[in-house]
Parts: C-alpha cells; structure tokens; sequence
C-alpha cells in the first residue's frame, strides 16, 4: 500500500514538474523582445461582427458603443446581432445601436447552433464579407482588434483568437485573481505558443475566421464546449489557429465566485467532454502526420489548469510533510516544494504583468478559498454537471 501510495505522489509530481517546466518554457519564450516589424498600410478585409445573444438587452448597449469607436472603416464593418430566443429587448437595443439583427426565434441548442443558424443566414443572403469575428454580447472591443485581425488575415492567419482579458479587473478580490490567470492564459501560454508556431485554440469570444474558411469546414460544434470543440474540427481539418495578442477583447468577469459558479461550470463540464472524445484522437492523428502542433494541442487539452495544478501541488506538500518520517517521503516533499515554489513565481510573474501589479495584491487573500472552489468545480465539470442548454451568467449590474 505504501508502495502504491509513493508511486502514485511521484507520478502526479512528474506530471506536475512537465506541465510546469512546458508552461515556463512559454512564458520566457514570450517574453523575448521581438523587432516590431513596420506596419504596411494593408487592403482593409471586410468584416462581419458576429454578436450571439440571449437575453443580453442590458450588456449589449456597451458592446456595441465599444463597437462604434474601433479604428477601421466603416465601410467594411457590418454588425450584426443574433437575437437568440430572446424574451427581452435585445433586438431592439440592437437596432438602436444601428446593428442588424437576426431574430432566432425557433430551434433547441445553445450558442454553437445560434452561430450555425446565423452563418447560415449570411450564406442565404448573399451577405458581401471577408472574414467574421465572432464576440460575446457582454465583451468590449478594443479601438485596434479589427485592424490586428486585418494584419492577420492579410499574411495569411485564416483563423485567429484574440487575446481576452477583463473590462473589470478591479472591482473584486475575483476579478483580481481572475486578471492574473488571464495573463497566464492569453501572455503567457498562448502568446509563447504562437512565437513558437504552435496553434492556438478557440476561446468563445473574440474569434476572427476567413469567410472561405468557415464556408469550407461550416459551422459544426453545438455542445457547451463549443470553442474547444470546434477548435478541434478545425485542426484535425488540418488547420492551425493563430493567436492574435493584438487583438484584444475584453469581457465583464462575474464580482464573486457564487456569480461565476454557473459559467465555470459550464466552461469545465464542455472542456472535460471535449477532452474525452477527441485528446486521444488528436494526439494520435499527430503522430501519423507528424504534425507537432497535433499533438501539443492534445497536450494543452488533457492538462490541468493552473488553479488544479496550484491545488494539488499544495495537496502534495501537505501529504508529504505528514508523511516525512520516511526518507523516501522527505525527498518527494522537497520535490513537492519545489514544484509549489514554481507556481508560485509563474502567478508573481503572471501578477506583474498586468497593467497594476500592486493592485492585484488585494485579490491574494481570496487564493485559500479560490483554489478548493476551482477545484471543485473542475471535480463537477468531470462528472458531466452543467451541460445544459446556454444561458446568460449572472453579472453585478454595472
């Protein structure tokens, strides 16, 4: 039993220090100073904002304001809002804001069947476009995300994700912590990926597509995790997706974690079943192609998070130090140090990158409760709770 016990530590350790070490391999990659190269003034891509939406009558008026002030032309900028269902004023809020609306009025599913439907329509309408960029009705853009995006499409990055981060950072302890993690995902991880030219993945908001390319694949993910699912259709298609850091959209975060519960869950519950049907298939189809990027997408899809990863490098030091009278123990309890140590400057570093790293302090005290309550939801979404249909999540009114 002791042997088993010690066996199973150093293996979640092992995983552990790989995941770690990958995720500073990341990190110093892009942090490296690039020449900025010169901006050449590039044929401007014309551009349909795609905007899903239920119920959203009361986040979509800054949506669309933060729309009207973005640097790009507007005659090659079409906003359009698909009102999904809605039993409140969305479309009419909507057209107040001269976008055009797209009324889902019939239909079961959530956001990935409200797209389907819309690219649907565009098609059937003959509708004039280069590329589609695909944003949350409760998201700001930033003035200089389509021009990002144009510069993208121009060298060839058919399918982008844009770097999202919060509207909110310092309204709460949440939202504090919740910025740091932010960094770690979008700086960090993704903006180490692309240097490397590895592929991004999809993230819900902030998606900017070809219009030949999303014609050509269509639109085939429904499920809760329609991002990483979708995001899979595309690799396996053989397609990469480049992570655009310019490219900015900024969504409102929940105020606490009971706000947040529901959207988390939901998040965890779509990624777990993502992983489940199709990291093995990834990481397989890699291998017979010989396509690195394949296979480090599985790896990005089965690995744990960073909250998982803090929680149970915590829960390791503690079992180690218990357990200490063993030589064998105290070494593992070392190790598991050392791999706390680790995560604890990779948040530091993830804290100084934000645009206030002394503001960020005040979120620290919330870690001790952040952490049991991320890895319970991680615990929930494993098991298949909070795959239902979309819905909006609750947010403190503004």
């Amino acid at each position: 039993m002791t042997l088993l016990l010690c066996l199973f530590g150093i293996t979640i350790l092992f995983l552990l220090t790989v995941v770690s070490a990958y995720q500073w391999l990341l990190a110093v990659v892009s942090l490296i100073p690039l020449k900025v190269p010169h901006r050449c003034v590039a044929k401007q891509q014309r551009v349909i904002i795609l905007i899903p939406a239920h119920n959203e009558e009361v986040g979509l008026p800054s949506t669309l304001r933060s729309i009207q002030q973005v640097d790009y032309p507007e005659d090659c900028l079409q906003v359009i809002v698909i009102a999904d269902r809605c039993m409140d004023a969305t479309a009419f809020v909507a057209g107040k804001y001269g976008a055009t609306t797209l009324e889902r009025t019939t239909g079961e599913g959530a956001k990935g069947e409200a797209i389907a439907w819309a690219i649907q329509e565009l098609k059937k309408n003959r509708m004039n476009y280069d590329a589609v960029m695909i944003m949350d009705a409760d998201a700001i853009v930033h003035p200089q995300a389509l021009n990002a995006f144009n510069d993208g499409l121009v060298v060839g990055h058919d399918i982008q994700q844009g770097y999202n981060y919060l509207s909110n950072p310092w309204e709460s302890p949440f939202t504090r912590v919740i910025a740091v993690t932010s960094v770690l995902k979008n700086k960090l991880f993704f903006g180490g990926k692309s240097r490397l030219g590895l592929s991004g993945m999809l993230t819900g908001t902030g998606m900017c597509l070809r219009r030949d390319t999303i014609e050509r694949h269509g639109w085939t993910a429904f499920s809760v995790g329609e991002d990483w699912e979708y995001s899979v259709h595309l690799l396996l298609a053989g397609e990469q997706i480049h992570f655009n850091e310019s490219a900015r959209v900024l969504a409102k975060e929940s105020h606490d974690m009971s706000q947040a519960s529901r959207q988390r869950l939901r998040w965890a519950s779509g990624r777990h079943a993502v992983v489940t049907s199709s990291a093995k298939r990834l990481f397989l189809e890699g291998i017979r192609r010989r396509k690195v990027y394949l296979i480090d997408a599985a790896v990005t899809l089965m690995a744990p998070n960073y909250s998982t990863q803090a929680s149970l490098a915590i829960l390791s030091v503690g079992a180690t130090w218990l357990l200490m009278t063993d030589p064998t123990w105290g070494i593992l309890f070392l190790w598991s140090v050392g791999v706390l140590a680790s995560l604890v400057m990779y948040f530091l570093l993830g804290a100084l990158l934000t645009e206030s790293p002394l503001r960020t302090l005040a979120g620290l005290p919330l870690i001790p409760l952040f952490l049991p309550w991320r890895m319970m939801i991680e615990m929930l979404g494993l098991l298949g709770y909070g795959r239902k249909e979309w819905g909006r999540s609750s947010r403190r009114p503004s």
